[in-house]
């Protein structure tokens, strides 16, 4: 009797769970067919990001079998949606956090082709709005423009240039993150205009001229890249010149001031030489001789040390002499020179030199027949002498009113 309550119960109990199973079966076949139905009318009604999750919830939901092949062919189509715009705004921050600005350019620009590619496509567009992606990207190049000023700021804090990518990069960001073309060309040259004054008023005293006018072309052919007219720059440029221009006749002006100084100092020393002055000294006195013969012959053939301009002068002089029946006679007693006379110089390659003499002679000047008298005289005359290929000659002479006898070297001749 007991064996046979036993086995009542226990065909009860298995009867209740077997009971029970069947329920939460049909329970869960019936959250299947819900879902399914949720699926199918998000889908109709082009809800597609909604139809999604309940098409995932109908697909992993395995208590019966229904539509299998249509679940999982429409589930996958949605979840490639998915994947394929959130993957792209995975990728775009990912860019963002690891500073790679040309390459978040460059996916914003892919995401606008795939968006005008699939402009018809109901599902992209719905996952689209769905993440708002325009206003992420929005977010994330507006952020890019922010992070490159700073480096430019960066830049002038630290007085290092060599990195301008930013020039390039602020040029690619799209437009629309400005407002508008118009409003993106006055944003950046309004902060190109104040980084540039900053950073060649500290590369003004550390580069040269050159080096400066190189690296300012560099950065007008960077702007011209990005579509702006450098006009500050070239400007800038304008007054480097000109202040090059200014600092380099400063310069020449110093070289020469200091040439002539060092010029006059050689010049003066080479006066004071009495080497030299001997040397000058003998051929003033060679000429001296040679002119005292020569008008007592009145044969310009006696003159030594003397330019062709002034042998031609005598040669009118004694022609003039003739012509008057005029005979002269003299003999040479002495010259005397003014020492501290003697000027050297150096101009533009030709060698001269000026002193002052006294020439001392007995002379007389009468017609023929005329009684004479030789009488002494004192003339006092300013030579000056240029150094030729055949040596020093007498160029220009004048008398002078006035001698200083202070330092002076004499000469006697005898006859």
């Amino acid at each position: 009797m007991k064996n046979t309550v036993r086995i009542r119960n226990g065909l009860f109990l298995l009867f209740i769970i077997s009971f029970g199973l069947l329920g939460y079966k049909a329970y869960l076949g019936y959250e299947k067919f819900t879902a399914t139905k949720n699926a199918e009318h998000f889908y109709l009604s082009q809800q597609y990001v909604k139809s999604e999750t309940f098409y995932e919830n109908a697909i992993t939901n395995r208590s019966i079998l229904y539509k299998e092949n249509q679940i999982q062919s429409t589930y996958t189509m949605l979840l490639n949606n998915n994947k394929e715009v959130s993957a792209l705004l995975e990728k775009a921050e990912s860019l963002f956090r690891n500073e790679n600005y040309s390459g978040l350019i460059k996916t914003y620009k892919d995401y606008l082709n795939l968006k005008e590619k699939k402009q018809d496509d109901p599902i992209f567009l719905d996952y689209d709005q769905h993440f708002n992606v325009q206003n992420e990207f929005d977010t994330l190049l507006s952020n890019t423009r922010e992070n490159l000023y700073k480096q430019m700021d960066a830049n002038v804090k630290n007085q290092l240039f060599e990195d301008e990518h930013f020039i390039a990069l602020l040029g690619a960001l799209p437009n629309e993150v400005y407002g508008s073309s118009d409003k993106k060309a006055e944003e950046l040259t309004s902060h190109f205009i104040k980084y540039d004054e900053k950073k060649y008023s500290l590369l003004e005293d550390r580069l040269s001229y050159n080096q400066l006018k190189q690296t300012i072309n560099r950065q007008v052919s960077s702007y011209y890249k990005i579509g702006l007219e450098a006009f500050w720059l070239k400007e800038t440029l304008k007054s480097i010149e000109k202040a090059y221009e200014l600092k380099m006749a400063a310069l020449e002006e110093e070289r020469k001031r200091k040439e002539e100084e060092l010029n006059k100092a050689m010049e003066a020393e080479k006066a004071k030489d009495p080497a030299f002055q001997e040397e000058i000294m003998t051929v003033v006195n060679e000429y001296a001789i040679g002119w005292m013969s020569a008008y007592n012959q009145l044969d310009t053939s006696y003159f030594v040390h003397i330019t062709p301009e002034l042998l031609n002068f005598f040669h009118d002089r004694f022609e003039e002499i003739r012509s008057n029946q005029t005979i002269f006679k003299g003999e040479l007693l002495y010259t005397e020179y003014d020492l501290d006379s003697i000027k050297y110089r150096m101009d533009e390659g030709e060698e001269s030199v000026e002193l002052n003499v006294v020439l001392t002679m007995n002379s007389a000047s009468y017609t023929e027949g005329e009684l004479y008298e030789m009488t002494e005289t004192a003339n006092p005359w300013h030579y000056k002498l240029i150094n030729t290929s055949e040596g020093w000659k007498l160029s220009e002479r004048k008398e002078l009113v006035h001698f200083n006898y202070s330092n002076t070297k004499k000469y006697e001749f005898t006859y």
